[in-house]
């Protein structure tokens, strides 16, 4: 059979009524009809004459913006097919959306102000109109031509914001071209009769290149985002859930104010529960810091704690005592050493911190 050298031939046949549920086959089968019979001018038309005849709308101006897809269905469901399950689902969510740019207490010009949405979609439709552009190149070219989609991205300043569209359209054409593949569908390998597996192969090989080009730009968009600015907690932030024990009345100790553990180097506590005393070490110079109960900032080596026989000798000395005195307090306790938690709780007696 001879391959005709008009794209917008290659599918014989009338345009496809169907005026019942439609399945996934049929859906693909009749998209692929209007891709390739008819064009942008068309697709908007049939969306218009969709909220114009079938909701009896206003046309909102978002309408503009969406892509071929969107008119083919709005006519697919104006000559009686029936959508289900997820494409019901994007298409009702589509009418809505576009409901909702429709101004209904005050009937202004169409077009004088664009969202920022609406120039994403129509920049993306753009776009995707150009990439169609090149599968028409492959076939027209008798499959030996092998356009580059990164360049007409590259040329048309695609951006991160636009790959979700270009890239969700395309994943829908290479399903199409897939299912061919594997159909046993004889209405549908005659449809594509005009091709061979190889070309087919070819025409899902230009999608899956839209697609990986499109996770390349979206990727390099993450990376380049500029980091969020962290605001700096107040100290009553940073403390507002840490529990301790305010006061000791058995050995008449109290706790230090927890403000001054913020940013000091070294920190003294003790569990009046289990009787253990503790020392924590900051991992650097910066010091300690809170978060929700638990200390953060301090060095899991260095930092240790022992449980004291008699808390009434060493307590008051620890709170009293010299630097010098502290650096060889804890190893002189005779008792099994254990690391800390960095957990504060009600039973925590914040002794004394060193700056």
């Amino acid at each position: 059979m001879n391959k005709p050298t008009d794209v917008n031939i290659i599918f014989s046949g009338a345009e496809p009524k169907i005026s019942a549920e439609l399945s996934q086959i049929d859906l693909t089968q009749a998209l692929s009809w209007y891709s390739q019979n008819r064009d942008n001018k068309d697709a908007f038309k049939y969306a218009t004459d969709y909220f114009k005849k079938k909701l009896k709308v206003d046309v909102p101006a978002g309408i503009k913006s969406q892509p071929q897809t969107f008119g083919f269905v709005c006519r697919i469901v104006t000559n009686g097919g029936i959508l289900v399950g997820k494409d019901k689902e994007w298409f009702e969510t589509t009418i809505n959306e576009l409901k909702g740019t429709v101004d209904v207490t005050k009937p202004a010009k169409i077009g004088n102000v664009v969202s920022i949405q609406d120039h994403i979609k129509r920049k993306s439709s753009e776009c995707i109109g150009e990439l169609e552009g090149q599968l028409d190149e492959i076939i027209l070219s008798d499959f030996k031509s092998n356009p580059a989609p990164i360049a007409v991205m590259n040329s048309l300043e695609v951006k991160g914001a636009h790959i979700k569209y270009i890239v969700e359209h395309f994943k829908i054409r290479r399903a199409e071209y897939d299912s061919i593949l594997i159909t046993d569908d004889t209405l549908i390998k005659e449809a594509y009769s005009n091709f061979t597996k190889p070309q087919l192969k070819k025409l899902v090989a230009y999608c899956d290149q839209v697609i990986l080009v499109g996770a390349q730009i979206a990727g390099e968009a993450v990376k380049t985002r500029k980091p969020r600015k962290r605001k700096n907690k107040t100290p009553e932030q940073l403390l507002s859930k840490l529990q301790y024990c305010k006061e000791f009345a058995d050995l008449k100790l109290q706790s230090i104010e927890p403000k001054t553990i913020l940013g000091a180097t070294q920190l003294w506590v003790y569990n009046t529960k289990t009787r253990k005393l503790g020392c924590y070490i900051s991992e650097d110079a910066s010091g300690f810091s809170v978060k929700g109960t638990s200390l953060t900032g301090y060095s899991e080596s260095k930092s240790k704690q022992k449980t004291l026989r008699k808390p009434e000798t060493i307590l008051p000395e620890i709170s009293t005592g010299g630097k010098v005195y502290l650096r060889t307090a804890l190893d002189s306790i005779k008792a099994v050493e254990s690391v800390l938690s960095g957990r504060i709780n009600a039973d925590t007696l914040l002794l004394r911190i060193i700056k």
